[in-house]
């Protein structure tokens, strides 16, 4: 063949393979017929100042050109967002084309988006590269009504608390009208969660703790969310009455923190042995001591919406008092004073292995080896309050199991951070400790808890009434200790 020949086979080959191309790139263009997906990735059917929208836009075949998100009130037209892609070469087969868009934002926190009540419409329209529709591409919409709310949910208080302690609880009944969402007591960083209440309609209560901790002059502030962002809140007019707790100075030895720190490290696979006395003292006095405390606040959140327990808490029978609630406590290794805690509970204490009975009526949510407190049990009485057993020796009640008050679940022992046979009794309201003393006393109970709810109480299913203010044994600890 000669050299023209060649050459003229040559370009018609090239020519040949540029047509080629030519041909797919059309048929890839114009056959592209699927349009881009639109995704609202959370629903946004009702909005406020803080509900996201979130959406996702994909179009995997000849990619985005473009995304326009608009809402459309009375008329008016708010772009949130217009994006233009660079676009695709003509003569290209997929890559280079923009696949995806997102968006999360919120629109009404924008302050260029009038705060009017009522129905908007949320508009997002995308494009694609194809060159269906004479190179218009295809198109996909979604258009959907979106209801408004920019005003915060209505409290009434209807029955305002009567004086709290510092450590103690109250119970505050109120109305949250039906968009309030999440609703309840502050107390600094604290929160206590509302419940309707089941003997009076169209209102609510919350029982709250006021830490020991936070000073007398720290607020108490219903609150009520309707989840959209719109907040509202009102300062309760409650008496916070100071108190001063005891001080005392425990001296611990190396002898001291062999025979119950090791244990402790031992039954704990996520601590290790630091191989230095004080250090292992420290890891368990202060880490570990948190991690329970944490793990309490979130049993709470289990806890059952109903009275489970039935009038005033009992004593520990026939024991004394060894140890306060918020006792202050240095502790003192060698010449110095090494850390400080507060003793969140009481410390009874009658003869070595004592039957320690259940407080009240619950349902056992914790019967294991458990940190410093050692083998403990945590009963939940419901709306949040529970209680807790530690340092036993035994077990006679398991996780899961109904128990009533007295009922024998275990008996007194040293495990965990404790140096003689006791048991270590709390009282916690969503996690937090309170004071056990008023718990104890019948009277208190009735007046500060049962009265304001204003029952008529509920039966359970043997006919027995149930709830907060059925007689108590009297209070076996005699005479609270001095402030």
């Amino acid at each position: 063949m000669s050299a023209v020949n060649k050459k003229s086979l040559f370009y018609a080959i090239a020519l040949a393979v540029v047509a080629f191309y030519l041909v797919m790139t059309a048929f890839y263009r114009w056959g592209d017929g699927t349009p881009p997906q639109i995704t609202l990735v959370e629903p946004f059917t009702h909005a406020g100042p803080t509900t996201p929208l979130i959406l996702h836009v994909e179009d995997t075949g000849t990619g985005l050109q473009e995304v326009t998100v608009r809402l459309v009130q009375n008329l008016e037209s708010y772009t949130l967002a217009q994006e233009q892609f660079s676009a695709q070469s003509p003569l290209s087969i997929g890559g280079g084309a923009q696949d995806t868009f997102d968006l999360n934002i919120l629109p009404f926190g924008d302050d260029t988006i009038p705060k009017r009540r009522g129905q908007v419409s949320l508009v997002i329209t995308a494009r694609d590269n194809s060159w269906r529709g004479f190179f218009e591409g295809n198109w996909a919409r979604i258009e959907q009504n979106v209801a408004v709310k920019f005003t915060p949910p209505r409290l009434e208080v209807l029955s305002s608390p009567l004086p709290v302690s510092q450590g103690g609880a109250g119970i505050v009944v109120y109305r949250v009208s039906d968009d309030g969402r999440r609703y309840g007591v502050r107390i600094g960083e604290t929160f206590f969660p509302g419940y309707p209440n089941p003997d009076r309609a169209f209102s609510a209560f919350s029982l709250f703790a006021f830490p020991h901790d936070d000073p007398a002059s720290t607020p108490v502030i219903l609150v009520a969310d309707d989840g959209l962002g719109n907040h509202a809140e009102q300062r309760l007019d409650v008496t916070v009455l100071p108190r001063q707790w005891r001080s005392r100075t425990i001296t611990i030895s190396d002898r001291f923190i062999e025979q119950t720190i090791r244990p402790i490290i031992a039954q704990t696979p996520e601590l290790e042995d630091l191989d230095d006395p004080l250090r292992n003292f420290l890891q368990i006095n202060n880490v570990l001591r948190k991690r329970t405390a944490d793990r309490l606040t979130a049993l709470a959140t289990s806890s059952q919406p109903e009275f489970q327990w039935n009038g005033a808490f009992i004593q520990l029978s026939n024991s004394q008092v060894e140890a306060a609630f918020a006792d202050h406590r240095e502790y003192r290794y060698g010449e110095n004073v090494v850390d400080t805690q507060y003793h969140l509970g009481f410390d009874l204490a009658v003869t070595k292995h004592y039957p320690v009975e259940a407080a009240n009526d619950g349902t056992v949510v914790m019967a294991e080896y458990f940190g410093i407190y050692g083998n403990t049990i945590v009963i939940d009485h419901g709306y949040g309050l529970q209680s807790l057993y530690a340092h036993l020796s035994s077990f006679a009640a398991e996780k899961g199991e109904v128990v009533s008050k007295g009922q024998i679940i275990g008996r007194s022992g040293m495990t965990g951070l404790a140096a003689g046979d006791h048991l270590h009794f709390s009282l916690l309201l969503q996690g937090v400790q309170i004071n056990p003393v008023e718990w104890w006393d019948p009277r208190w109970v009735q007046s500060r808890i049962t009265d304001p709810l204003d029952d008529p109480l509920r039966k359970n299913d043997a006919g027995r009434m149930r709830g907060p203010q059925t007689p108590a044994p009297p209070n076996r600890m005699g005479p609270p200790p001095p402030p």
